[in-house]
């Protein structure tokens, strides 16, 4: 038998070891939305969760429906409400906004190419079954004039709600939003030039920007205003199992651990990256027992930890569907975040667990990957700060570097005992 070189053996390991985890894990879901009449024909570009503090059972997903506006669904799949003031690109929600009289609410942001900005909403949680309002209905968009394609908000280190918009002529802008009368207004703080962003993710605990760029990969920024606008590549098309790349989801499991999750619309699947390393653990695909009607053309995503009552104790996620011959139309596919961390070998850490201990999902050492970029503290290239002491990659998810060095060394091992 010929003996293969160092590097021929190298190549064969890593190539043995990066193969185990290429083919996508099928995950069942289990409630689909039934889209009404305004509210079909394949027009969803994205999609949001507003969790209902006081019942989060009644917890509502609202999506972004570029022929008619906004759209909100309870968790079993019902539409609730239609806000039909033009059109909808992208929407997003983040909790504890400020009101006038001390009060505050969920503030809602919609892409509104219609209305040609970024039209702020609130979600009252006492309207029956939660209604979305327009906040200052008689004020302007905000950043008026200029058409975006996606929004994400999120809260900075200092407590600050801020706003990212994605340009639909291309670049990424960044707001300070501000309770004023009332209302809000918008401070620009910087703009990225970004090339045409089709998704957009805030971790707050590593204060990263992940941006899904068409045509290139997924980026890292600091999410800092001052963090400047020198990016750095997490991963390009062709590389770590993305073809194409679209919205971003995360999911987090605890202050620092979890995954972020990337749409990949040209191969109909979901891929999964480690938090803490940005590793790439996996891929799944979406859809009923037998792989029929599966989630096709995905336009929006949520992956959320926290439980939502008896329907979804273990967490939820959620997939627009571009092609649902269920509904004759697109729509939500919905599952549990157990659904999915549990089609994993190893499995996925599942953040909340049912009250009887349920299935172990995990530890927040499993279901890690191989080292890409070390987020660290605000630093886009990953060097320097972040959790050092523990990188996300257990026992039972080896990276594979790691996996490729123990097997040389075992081999060398093995040929000095036969020389000997």
């Amino acid at each position: 038998m010929r003996n293969l070189s160092l590097p021929a053996l190298t190549a064969v390991l890593v190539s043995a070891a990066a193969g185990a985890q290429t083919a996508p894990v099928a995950v069942p879901y289990t409630v689909q939305t039934q889209p009404g009449a305004r509210s079909g024909g394949g027009t969803v570009n994205d999609v949001a969760l507003w969790v209902n503090p006081a019942d989060p059972a009644a917890s509502r997903l609202i999506t972004a429906d570029q022929n008619n506006g906004l759209f909100t669904y309870a968790l079993d799949g019902g539409e609730l409400q239609a806000v039909t003031e033009g059109t909808s690109a992208s929407v997003d929600v983040l909790g504890g906004f400020p009101l006038a009289g001390g009060t505050s609410a969920a503030l809602v942001l919609s892409a509104n190419p219609t209305l040609s900005g970024l039209v702020p909403y609130v979600m009252d949680a006492t309207a029956d079954g939660g209604g979305l309002t327009r906040l200052s209905p008689t004020a302007a968009p905000l950043d008026v004039g200029v058409t975006y394609g996606t929004v994400r908000l999120a809260r900075g280190a200092d407590g600050t709600i801020q706003a990212f918009g994605g340009l639909a002529s291309g670049g990424l802008r960044q707001f300070l939003l501000t309770p004023t009368d009332g209302g809000v207004t918008a401070t620009p703080q910087r703009d990225i030039p970004a090339g045409a962003v089709l998704g957009l993710a805030v971790d707050p605990a590593y204060r990263a920007l992940y941006v899904a760029q068409q045509g290139q990969g997924l980026y890292r920024y600091g999410a800092d205003a001052d963090a400047g606008t020198q990016g750095a590549l997490v991963v390009g098309l062709g590389d770590g199992g993305l073809t194409s790349v679209g919205r971003l989801a995360l999911y987090e499991a605890s202050g620092v651990d979890g995954y972020l999750v990337a749409s990949d619309p040209s191969a109909n699947t979901f891929v999964v990256f480690d938090r803490r390393t940005l590793g790439r653990v996996g891929a799944f695909q979406l859809g009923q027992d037998g792989g029929t009607d599966p989630v096709e053309q995905s336009r929006g995503l949520v992956a959320y930890s926290g439980a939502l009552g008896t329907a979804f104790p273990e967490g939820l996620f959620v997939a627009h569907d571009g092609v649902s011959s269920s509904t004759l139309s697109d729509n939500l596919k919905l599952t549990s975040w157990g659904n999915v961390a549990r089609a994993f070998s190893p499995p996925l850490i599942i953040a909340q667990q049912p009250a009887d201990g349920g299935v172990d999902g995990g530890t927040g050492k499993d279901g890690g990957g191989g080292v890409v970029v070390n987020p660290g503290n605000g630093n886009p290239s990953g060097e320097g700060g972040g959790t050092d002491d523990d990188s996300g990659c257990g026992c039972t998810s080896t990276s594979v570097p790691a996996i490729a060095t123990l097997g040389l060394l075992a081999l060398s091992l093995l040929g000095r005992r036969r020389r000997s």
